[in-house]
């Protein structure tokens, strides 16, 4: 039998991931010129750790060995960076041959959102922000893209801590329960 390393499932994985975190970050940028994409962002980001479970979960009936905590947890932070690597380049491409503006209007939309606030809430943001665009000093498209990459790989190493701490816990319970 040919056993698959947990780093071969998570390349596998790596594909379907970047994809569906692609269609997050475009429907998040292009809601600006599409209203009812903002309807489905969030239901989006909410079925996320569901994909990733089951993603998991896939691993686990396929090669029993890896149904522990140490390599579910390393399955899906290697699949969350290789997801994220997609996105990072898909995001990267709209942000140059799409809308080359974004990160400029977005800002500006932002200073605008910030001064309509009473000063006690925007905590002089809007102020700093507005000295900060006169001064042309918008993050560049390779800044955004790679914030928001370290932001993903984070989140989603931390999303999967707890997903195979729960996903491994329950494998080895059921296994242990068919012994009794």
């Amino acid at each position: 039998m040919n056993k698959k390393s947990i780093y071969k499932y998570a390349a596998e994985a790596g594909l379907p991931t970047g994809l569906y975190l692609s269609f997050v970050s475009l429907c998040s940028m292009l809601s600006v010129k599409i209203s009812f994409l903002n309807f489905l962002i969030l239901p989006l980001l909410a079925a996320f750790p569901f994909f990733i479970a089951w993603k998991m979960k896939n691993v686990v009936k396929d090669e029993p060995a890896h149904a522990h905590f140490s390599p579910l947890w390393l399955f899906g932070i290697y699949t969350i960076i290789f997801g994220t690597l997609i996105c990072m380049l898909v995001t990267y491409s709209y942000l140059l041959f799409i809308d080359p503006s974004f990160i400029r209007n977005s800002m500006n939309q932002a200073i605008e959102a910030l001064s309509e606030l009473p000063e006690e809430m925007s905590y002089g943001m809007s102020d700093i922000m507005q000295k900060a665009a006169e001064k042309n000093l918008y993050p560049t498209k390779t800044q955004f893209v790679t914030s928001m990459g370290w932001f993903t790989c984070f989140a989603g190493s931390m999303l999967s801590l707890i997903l195979a701490l729960i996903i491994s816990r329950r494998t080895n319970q059921r296994r242990l329960s068919m012994f009794r």
